[in-house]
């Protein structure tokens, strides 16, 4: 093997390192980064499940494989920067707004696809299915909501295909999903726990503080799994359908806190157990949660189902058409148990609902060395109205895609920009019916700018 080529496969295992460098942002709707497999996927609007092409349908559509010659390896590294503002009307009449960082954040991934006859097909991918991050500003009025989110994950994804006969081919596939989660709130902006603090200094003349932030650090594994059909029906017509199955992530890890109030007690009374309930006799509220302890909670990751037609009017021109249906209402909740030493259920409802997403893209080989790409996402939103919280600050999204790409010999060199408009999330009804920490407004201009770089190699 030449320096040449020792070198840029070198490159392919850089930009290949996920779980050193895993996926931090979503891109579509719900907290799904579907859109970010490939370069060319991206530059496509995801259009990879009936049009095949390159070892990243192993993430799209798997049964594609066969129609891949040899064996082929190909890495993919994508680049997102997301912004938004949030304007917002507290209780107090007061008017205000904050304006996020430009948050950018690294999604790798790698494919590796292998033709053992001419029959069967073996692949491996690891690629970011799930993803979120989001950062507000420190002290604003949300913040009991959200202060930051982290989901970080990294899937890894073998697959067996199998071509049934010249048109149909099946493939399975497993997948092991790693997850590392952060979340940080501000117990300060509580207002339960205010009124608490304000009638105990009214009562007795004593502040039992104030909390501070909460924070939770956690990490844990799931496992699913996929089945996908491809059909070449002629050199012009071919589809596609991808069905991946749910998963339950069980996150394991620690609760902390700026200041444990459980811990402390009062001159007279004794512990603060007891306190809430003396103060505001059934508010619910627990001083004893707010003490440092282990925790464990489930996330009920959902399951899609992705279709998709390609059509060639001349050899050198596809285009695809698809549609991909997430069931985001299985992410109805986020339960949290809080171990020793509290012992206490905590709830966090979503009520998502399931959304739809469509896609249109078109590829034109200008030349045998290089593609022009082009792509479109109409991406609806989960959330439920009523319900809207600030982890996910957009109420829907379109994409526009672009891209180009190269052939020189054995390898393929892929560029793609992907800009996301976010439609503007409003607050007002999730503020009128009591969900914890909201406070009435909406998102202004939220956006994202994506990039993505691949190369592949051809054995």
């Amino acid at each position: 093997m030449n320096l040449f080529r020792k070198g840029a496969l070198s490159l392919c295992a850089l930009l290949s390192l996920s779980f050193a460098m895993p996926a931090q942002q979503a891109s579509a709707e719900g907290f799904s980064t579907y859109l970010e497999g490939s370069a060319r996927a991206m530059s496509l609007a995801g259009g990879l499940v009936a049009r095949g092409g390159d070892p990243s349908v192993i993430s799209y559509n798997p049964a594609a494989m066969t129609r891949l010659e040899g064996t082929q390896i190909q890495g993919n590294l994508a680049i997102t920067q997301m912004y938004w503002g949030v304007d917002w009307k507290t209780l107090d009449g007061k008017n205000g707004n904050a304006h996020s960082s430009h948050q950018t954040w690294p999604i790798p991934s790698w494919y590796l696809s292998h033709q053992w006859n001419d029959k069967v097909w073996l692949g491996i991918g690891q690629f970011t299915r799930f993803g979120l991050g989001v950062k507000y500003p420190n002290n604003w009025p949300g913040g009991f909501n959200l202060q930051s989110v982290q989901l970080i994950t990294s899937s890894l994804n073998p697959n067996v295909a199998y071509k049934l006969n010249d048109v149909f081919s099946i493939a399975v596939g497993a997948e092991i999903l790693y997850a590392d989660m952060q979340m940080r709130k501000n117990l300060s902006r509580n207002a339960e726990l205010g009124m608490l603090r304000a009638g105990l200094r009214g009562m007795m003349g004593y502040d039992i503080g104030d909390p501070g932030d909460m924070n939770l650090n956690g990490h844990g594994f799931a496992f699913g799994g996929n089945i996908a059909l491809h059909a070449q029906f002629n050199d012009q017509w071919s589809a596609g359908i991808t069905y991946r199955a749910p998963m339950s992530l069980k996150v394991n890890g620690k609760m902390r806190y700026d200041n444990q109030l459980g811990a402390a007690s009062i001159p007279g009374i004794g512990s603060l157990a007891n306190v809430a309930n003396m103060v505001s006799p059934g508010s619910g509220a627990k001083i004893n949660a707010i003490q440092n302890c282990k925790v464990r909670g489930t996330i009920h990751l959902p399951d899609s189902f992705a279709f998709a037609v390609a059509y060639k009017p001349i050899k050198t021109l596809s285009i695809e058409a698809g549609a991909t249906y997430t069931l985001w209402s299985r992410f109805a909740d986020f339960n949290i148990y809080q171990k020793d030493p509290v012992n206490d259920w905590n709830n966090n409802a979503k009520h998502w609902r399931n959304n739809w997403a469509f896609n249109i893209s078109a590829e034109w080989w200008v030349k045998e060395w290089m593609a022009l790409r082009l792509g479109f996402v109409f991406d609806k939103s989960p959330n439920n109205y009523g319900h809207g919280d600030y982890m996910m600050p957009s109420n829907g999204r379109k994409y526009y895609t672009c891209g180009v790409g190269f052939k020189w010999d054995n390898w393929t060199l892929d560029l793609a920009y992907m800009y996301a408009h976010n439609h503007e999330q409003n607050y007002n009804e999730s503020a009128a019916a009591g969900t914890p920490g909201v406070v009435p407004g909406r998102t202004t201009h939220p956006h994202a700018h994506n990039f993505g770089i691949g190369i592949g190699y051809k054995f």
